[in-house]
């Protein structure tokens, strides 16, 4: 699979039997149907999964449309519901999300300070 924001390679990840893909350049990760929403509150699959540092400009809306990895449908970007300044880019067709490095650590309630407590084993 190819990144739809750098186009770098995608590696496969797995948390709880669920495969993740993450970009080996951007760390950007890719998640098929709604798996976003299944791991999010599973303990430590944001630390594990999402690994690379949040561009200074994450969370900015961007003009930059792109196209998803699975379907090749031009994608659209989602605020996340209750995280106020958090964006990702969603599928309308085969239901994946693509969250920027950063980006699934505070979709899942963590951001900086839930990423440093996931090191150290506190959650």
């Amino acid at each position: 699979m190819i990144c739809p924001k750098c186009s770098g390679e995608m590696e496969a990840i797995k948390v709880e039997g669920i495969e993740v893909d993450r970009c080996v350049g951007c760390k950007g990760l890719w998640f098929d149907a709604r798996e976003h929403e299944k791991l999010k509150d599973v303990k430590r699959a944001a630390a594990t999964l999402d690994v690379g540092t949040p561009a200074e400009d994450a969370g900015a809306p961007t003009s930059k449309k792109i196209q998803c990895p699975s379907c090749h449908t031009r994608m659209i970007q989602m605020t996340a519901q209750g995280k106020a300044g958090l964006q990702f880019e969603a599928c309308t067709v085969c239901h994946g999300a693509f969250f920027d490095a950063g980006e699934f650590r505070r979709y899942a309630g963590g951001g900086v300070t839930g990423f440093i407590k996931g090191l150290f084993g506190r959650r």
